[in-house]
Formats: C-alpha cells, structure tokens, sequence
C-alpha cells in the first residue's frame, strides 16, 4: 500500500469516528514505515513524515488536560500532513 493510501485510510477512519478502525489504521502505517524499502529520496521523505505524523497523533490521544490547546494545534498539524500527503501522491 502506498503511502498516499495509508494517509486517506487513516483520514477516512477518523472522519466516520471509528476509534478501532482509527487504531488499527494507525498500526499498519506505522509498520509500513518501519519497513525498509529502497525508493527515491521524496517517497523516503514521505515514509518518515507519515511515521513522524503517526507517531504524533497517538501521543495526542495521551495528552492530560494541561497539555489540551498544544494537543489540539497538535492533531490540527497532523491531520494537515495527512491530507497533503493523500493528495499530493495522488496529483
């Protein structure tokens, strides 16, 4: 699966409220990134940035209530890495 696929799977779970599905969207990108693939040096960079937003987005779900308005700017920025990276693959 690409990386732009791994992005829109992750938005589409969010976006239909599916916390499980959310979950486990997250875990397979996760292991995607982890796995060494030769590639150019953009889809390089695109793996480290979806892992780097994975990452992110399930430190965010941790976050106490004093740590809320950076979380939130937190989510906001992943979500945003998300949608670029689903999109620019795919133009």
């Amino acid at each position: 699966m690409s990386i732009a696929q791994h992005a829109e799977r992750i938005l589409a779970a969010w976006n239909v409220a599916d916390p499980e599905k959310f979950e486990t969207e997250l875990e397979s990108a996760f292991h995607c990134c982890q796995k060494t693939a030769s590639g150019s040096i953009f889809e390089i960079e695109q793996r480290e940035l979806l892992e780097s937003v994975v990452e992110q987005l399930r430190s965010g779900k941790t976050i106490s209530d004093s740590g809320r308005n950076s979380s939130a700017l937190g989510l906001r920025a992943g979500f945003a890495l998300l949608q670029h990276l689903s999109h620019r693959v795919a133009a």
